[in-house]
Formats: structure tokens, C-alpha cells, sequence
């Protein structure tokens, strides 16, 4: 259990770790690979001290761990990983502050950029051939919003078997890993302007192949 007081419920302990954006980015960060305070002040080009501070905040709420320490000029660098997954359930995150979705959402949303950001740059976007990218503007009622949100907490569940999946076959074999990402976004978008023909929401999809 979390190092806090017993009375902190789970969404509790969750809405504290996340109460910074620099908390969400830093746990980004920590779910992809191990690393430390220095490691990550600069890598998000913010003072170690900061960057220290917040790592105590998520360590002290068990959203990261301790595995390995290295000495280094004489102090000692302290290395972490998450134990949990950088996303939130449906029921912490409606229990999180209004005040607080923006920022978290803007966290996650950089991460999103820069990994669009840095896979152009490295031409690797278009690499293979049977990559996805779609946008798929819609006009829709309560129920089809609500089903297309279970749709994708259906593939997202998925998702994470098939990484497990994975993760156990590549342990059995000889083949390399390989570092892909899977972005999913449902947002409301601005109502259209009067005169604007709603019919413009037709799906602008593009995908290198295409099955049957």
C-alpha cells in the first residue's frame, strides 16, 4: 500500500501524484525506460532539483520504484521505474479536480506530439508499409459517444495483451524488439459555425494497406 495516511482512498493518492503536469511527464517517461533525476531534468530541460522533488512525490505515492543506484564523482544517482501505468481510469479521473484535466491532459498530449515529432524526423513514420494514420471527425448523439468510448477502452485492453503477448514470445526467441506507439484520441470538438455543413464530417483516413 502507499506510504500515506490510511484515510487516502485510491483516487485520492492518484489525484496527489498527478496534481503536476511535470509529475505525468515525468511518469511517461518512467513507464518506457528506467532513469534518473539527472537523467530526466535533462531530458525535460527542467532543474534537477525540481525534477528531484516531483520523483519523491510519485516515489512516495508508489507510482515508481527504486532498482539500482550508481555512484558517480562521488554522490550517488538514484534510478527508477513505474509501477503503474501513466493513464487513469475512468473513475480516477472523474474524481480529479476540473482544474487539474488541462494540464494532465496537455502532459499527455506533448508526449503525443513528440513522439509524432521525433518518428518524422527519423523517418520512421512511414517506414512500413501497413503503418495507420486516420482522422475521423464525426457528428454524433450521447449513445454513439458513449459507444465509441467503449470501443476504445475495448482496444485499449487489447493493446496491453497484445504487448504481453509480445513480451512473452520475444523472451522465447531470438528476435528483436521492436519500439512502435499507439495514440488514440475521442474529444468534443468546437460546435460548427452557422452555414458550415455538418456533412464535413467524413473520415480523412489514410493507411499503406488496406484488407478485405
Amino acid at each position: 500500500m502507499p506510504k500515506t495516511k490510511k484515510k487516502d482512498g485510491v483516487e485520492q493518492i492518484v489525484a496527489k501524484a498527478f496534481a503536476h503536469p511535470l509529475r505525468v511527464q515525468i511518469l511517461i517517461i518512467l513507464n518506457e525506460r528506467v532513469a534518473s533525476p539527472n537523467l530526466l531534468s535533462q531530458e525535460l530541460d527542467q532543474s534537477l532539483n525540481l525534477v528531484a522533488y516531483h520523483v519523491r512525490v510519485l516515489e512516495k505515492y508508489d507510482c515508481i520504484e527504486l532498482v539500482d543506484t550508481k555512484q558517480r564523482r562521488g554522490a550517488t544517482e538514484h534510478f527508477y521505474r513505474a509501477t503503474r501505468r501513466q493513464f487513469l481510469t475512468d473513475t480516477e479521473w472523474s474524481r480529479m479536480p476540473a482544474a487539474l484535466r488541462p494540464g494532465l491532459s496537455g502532459a499527455m498530449l506533448k508526449a503525443v506530439f513528440d513522439d509524432i515529432e521525433e518518428a518524422v524526423k527519423e523517418n520512421t513514420f512511414d517506414e512500413l508499409e501497413d503503418r495507420h494514420l486516420s482522422r475521423v471527425p464525426m457528428v454524433v448523439d450521447k449513445q454513439a459517444w458513449s459507444d465509441v468510448t467503449a470501443l476504445l477502452l475495448g482496444t485499449l485492453d487489447r493493446l496491453l495483451e497484445i504487448q504481453a503477448e509480445a513480451s512473452a514470445r520475444l523472451a522465447n526467441s531470438d528476435e528483436s524488439g521492436m519500439l512502435t506507439k499507439v495514440e488514440m484520441l475521442h474529444f468534443k470538438s468546437p460546435q460548427v459555425k452557422d452555414g458550415e455543413v455538418a456533412a464535413d464530417a467524413e473520415a480523412d483516413s489514410t493507411t499503406a494497406a488496406e484488407t478485405d
